[in-house]
């Protein structure tokens, strides 16, 4: 069968690889952008089908005339029909527009198709010869069926992606499409002087049919240059509520998303500290409002993993959408608070909203990236929290596609006394997936971090799972900072003297890691580098850290996107720097040294804790 055979073997690399990232969901409803976009397809590939089926009807007849009036009335039916589809999905609370191409490209693409190949069977065809006009005829409507069927087959698919995360129905109906042309083709061939040949006119509509898919579920409306800046306004329904998008003074809400060249999404949820009480949320020790024009667009961001411009950056080609932070809940709060516990007359209204904000860019990303081949879901300091919290929500918004989730710098290592009276605050747990077991009680029983990774790893096994942190995370903004708070009765001043709580903070992280990957040891790793530096995502570090025989983050976290389930990458390991104790230059520490537990050792800055 030669080059006919590509296709099908192509589709099924596809389908088998996306069997091995099955994910545990729902079939829910079909959601608008879905239903919509399955729409456009099924009419891209009626108008397919009978753009080539006029042309084969020329070849028996040679009726220009008549061939061109019934080319213009099938554009006209399929315009009307792509502009319903917008109205629908619009009454439904999406604009599909924003999702796809218009209709005059996409005719554009499926004439210049036709085009190509009307030419090349009928290269060679003399049409005064009624044998070779209705052997024409026949290989054309060959092609027509081929290219309706396989339109129709990804139609079906994207509409309910949820009955088959794996692409087997989809390899199955394209492995059928390939039998069925063959079979016509041959039979139309036999005795047909054209010049075309099967395979050249199989892999054309396929190669067609892939950048049609492509044009239908990767929005073109996203800049591909550079981050847009999106800023919801009013109420956003979505998932059976209402939704506004907040900061937590309730100024205006921002978001920034870039489209790539490959499809494959990044969800990075940015940090910004956390309050949960008067004191703390009035200094505030957090990012409080999103300043478009300043650090908090990513475009002013070139360093680490948002260098886009680095070869060695594994996510440099991929969609990125930046999920904003000004809520001061990690990403998950869902209440207004009136705090007075320091000034009961003074109460400060505070807006906990970041659950709301994170799902309303959800709902944004689902509309404009509907099918990405892998998601990787990750965030910085609170943003880390946001990534491993609304990891589990996303599989049900890409249900085929292949999970990573990483929180860099959010290891969850909180007092006892936080979680049982401050962590509630944030109206945290309503919005806790609850059908996985295991995790309302990582609230309820107190197990945390640990016993909350444990649940979704366990729920969804084929989905890598990762954290990375330094061993001693400093800084007023640091996980030690943030804990040292925690240690001192909610002080925010305790900040300003975070490196006291360095060697406690590192002892129970370190237990935490141990423990989650002795619970989780299959699609579950951790990296614990040497120093003080908190987070790594935006730092160049990324590419050249080594220090105490750690291998380069990049190649970690390489390792971790080439890792499927069952069979990780052996280059994806937990990891511990030895010796960890040695800040890196640049890592914070105290403004004078010694200061215990920072210490020099020759030319280096150590931290010595004391032995347990």
């Amino acid at each position: 069968m030669g080059l006919r055979r590509i296709s099908f073997i192509r589709s099924l690399v596809l389908g088998i690889v996306g069997a091995l990232f099955l994910v545990q969901t729902g079939h829910a409803a079909t959601f608008p952008a879905n239903q919509c976009v399955s729409t456009k397809q099924r009419e891209a590939a009626r108008y397919c089908l009978a753009t080539l089926k006029t042309w084969a009807k020329w070849d028996r007849n040679q009726d220009a005339a008549d061939r061109d009036a019934a080319l213009s009335e099938l554009a006209l039916r399929s315009d009307g029909r792509w502009s319903r589809a917008d109205e629908r999905a619009l009454s439904r609370g999406t604009n599909c527009s924003e999702t796809t191409e218009t209709w005059n490209d996409a005719q554009g693409r499926v004439d210049t198709l036709v085009g190509d190949i009307v030419q090349e069977i009928n290269t060679g065809l003399d049409f005064q010869d009624p044998d070779q006009a209705r052997c024409g005829s026949r290989l054309i409507r060959a092609a027509a069926l081929r290219c309706y069927r396989l339109l129709t087959s990804e139609s079906k698919h994207i509409k309910r992606l949820a009955r088959d995360p794996e692409g087997e129905k989809l390899l199955s109906n394209r492995a059928r499409v390939d039998e069925r042309y063959n079979e016509a083709w041959d039979a139309a061939a036999a005795s047909c002087p054209s010049g075309a040949d099967a395979d050249d006119v199989a892999d054309h509509i396929d190669e067609f049919v892939d950048e049609a898919v492509l044009a239908t579920i990767v929005s073109p409306n996203v800049s591909s240059d550079q981050f847009d800046t999106i800023s919801p306004t009013g109420s956003t329904a979505y998932l059976g509520r209402d939704m506004s998008a907040t900061c937590v003074f309730d100024t205006p809400y921002h978001f920034f998303a870039k489209r790539g060249t490959v499809n494959k999404v990044v969800m990075y949820y940015q940090g910004g500290g956390a309050c949960w009480e008067q004191l703390t949320c009035q200094i505030p020790v957090c990012d409080d409002n999103v300043n478009p024009n300043g650090s908090d667009n990513p475009n002013n961001v070139s360093t680490g993993f948002a260098d886009l411009d680095n070869s060695e950056n594994p996510f440099r080609d991929w969609h990125i959408v930046f999920v904003s932070y000004c809520s001061c809940d990690i990403h998950y709060g869902d209440i207004a608070q009136d705090y007075d516990n320091l000034n009961p007359n003074n109460p400060l209204h505070v807006e906990h909203r970041g659950f709301q904000n994170a799902k309303i860019v959800e709902k944004w990303a689902r509309e404009h990236f509907l099918n990405p081949e892998a998601v990787m879901v990750t965030g910085s300091s609170a943003g880390g929290y946001g990534a491993l919290f609304h990891g589990p929500g996303l599989h049900d918004v890409w249900p085929a596609s292949q999970f990573h989730v990483l929180g860099d710098a959010s290891n969850g290592v909180i007092t006892d006394d936080f979680l049982q009276n401050e962590f509630s605050n944030w109206n945290f747990e309503a919005n806790l997936p609850a059908d996985v077991p295991g995790v309302l009680e990582t609230v309820s029983e107190g197990t945390g971090m640990v016993g909350y990774i444990d649940a979704v790893a366990d729920f969804y096994p084929n989905t890598n799972w990762a954290n990375y942190t330094s061993a001693f995370d400093g800084g007023t903004g640091g996980q030690t900072g943030f804990y040292n708070i925690m240690l001192n009765g909610n002080q925010p001043a305790a900040a300003l003297t975070w490196w006291q709580g360095s060697c406690e903070f590192n002892r129970v992280m370190r237990e935490q890691a141990f423990e989650q990957a002795a619970l989780a040891p299959e699609n579950y790793r951790y990296f614990i580098g040497s120093g003080s530096r908190h987070t790594m995502y935006g730092s160049n570090k990324v590419y050249t850290d080594v220090l105490g025989g750690v291998p380069r983050i990049v190649d970690w976290v390489t390792a971790m996107l080439d890792s499927t389930p069952g069979n990780p990458n052996p280059s994806w390991m937990n990891v511990e720097a030895d010796p960890f104790n040695v800040l890196l230059p640049g890592d914070v520490r105290p403004s004078v040294i010694p200061t215990p537990p920072f210490a020099m050792d020759g030319s280096d800055v150590v931290i010595n804790c004391p032995s347990p």
